[in-house]
């Protein structure tokens, strides 16, 4: 009869050490089969490391690499989004990063067909969001914007937590009882909560997070920050606060950030994607926001990074006067004009127009 035996440190115990070694040689000459358990606290727990003959291996062979039924990236959003592992949104404050991120989380729970023009592939249809910047009463007026016409069953599938006290520890509990597409972290530097120049610290800390998502193969997506001035540059992943580490352990990292000219439009811009062509990472999706429904809708447009740039203050202010000339003659007033390019009222719409006339615009 094969024993079991379980042997656990008060250190780590990591598989390829002598002691675990010794335990192998052990369990093959005996028969029995030992389970190694790293320490809750341990960076190394990943899982229960089962040494006997019949375990399966953690090395892959090309060959089952090459028989195995994947074809390609399994995709959340196809084919933008991985269905497992770390992704970063970043942007500039006021973007609508939070908003953007809710309304893939309810297009997940509901069953939608599809985000921002793009196909999803939902498992689960079970989504955790990390709310650290909004409390409870904030979400609670944002949501109902947001989720009108949804059934409240669908909402019980959208689960937020508002303490990252223990986080990780928190999380491995509720998704290992109830399995998640998706879990969002608003935002980065809050959860982290330390230096974030650091960027040994922050390597490690993502670790953790990165084999969370490996074990219950689920997504993360980090809420996260642009630089100060970034936004006049071209979008890109060095306009990210903190160290190389964060950005390195992304997969894919997207930067939301405003359009000059019309303030209801956002660009959605991916400047980090291991395995996407280059023509999705060269040119942003334009996204439309729908003041009524509290929703972004692809315009269907794509605009070049280059176009992005911060230029002379004549040429925003030509940006603006010829889509404001565009609105008039396609019959709206000055009155209506007036928010679509950012300004208060009509008199401003009509000394834009007036100037931009004089300079023979």
């Amino acid at each position: 009869m094969t024993q079991k035996k379980h042997w656990e440190s008060v250190g780590s115990c990591p598989t390829n050490s002598p002691a675990a070694k010794g335990i192998q040689s052990i369990a093959d000459s005996q028969n029995t089969q030992i389970d190694v358990k790293i320490p809750e606290n341990s960076s190394l727990n990943d899982q229960t490391v089962s040494t006997n003959n019949s375990s399966i291996s953690r090395f892959k062979t090309a060959r089952e690499l090459f028989e195995n039924d994947i074809i390609e990236l399994p995709c959340l959003i196809h084919p933008i989004i991985q269905k497992m592992g770390l992704m970063a949104l970043a942007g500039s404050s006021d973007t609508g990063k939070s908003t953007l991120l809710r309304q893939l989380a309810l297009d997940v729970i509901c069953g939608n067909s599809q985000f921002i023009g793009f196909d999803i592939t939902a498992t689960h249809q079970r989504v955790i969001i990390v709310s650290t910047e909004d409390d409870a009463l904030s979400i609670s007026s944002l949501i109902k914007k947001q989720a009108v016409g949804i059934p409240p069953e669908k909402l019980e599938n959208l689960v937020f937590l508002f303490d990252d006290e223990n986080l990780l520890e928190n999380l491995e509990k509720e998704i290992s009882t109830y399995p998640v597409d998706l879990v969002i972290i608003d935002c980065f530097s809050d959860a982290f909560g330390q230096e974030l120049k650091d960027t040994h610290r922050i390597r490690n800390y993502l670790n953790d997070f990165q084999r969370l998502a490996n074990r219950h193969q689920c997504l993360f997506i980090y809420l996260h920050h642009t630089g100060k001035r970034t936004e006049d540059l071209e979008p890109s992943k060095n306009n990210l606060l903190s160290g190389q580490g964060f950005e390195a352990k992304m997969r894919l990292v997207i930067e939301l950030r405003k359009d000059r000219a019309n303030p209801n439009l956002r660009h959605f811009c991916i400047v980090k994607g291991n395995y996407l062509p280059n023509h999705l990472k060269s040119e942003s999706i334009e996204l439309e926001f729908d003041q009524g429904s509290f929703r972004f809708k692809p315009t269907g447009k794509r605009i070049p990074f280059s176009d992005l740039v911060k230029k002379g203050i004549d040429e925003d202010l030509k940006a603006k006067f010829l889509l404001a000339k565009k609105l008039e003659a396609e019959g709206k007033s000055q009155e209506e004009i007036a928010p679509i390019v950012g300004y208060s009222g009509k008199g401003s719409v009509s000394k834009l127009l007036k100037s931009g006339r004089e300079k023979g615009w």
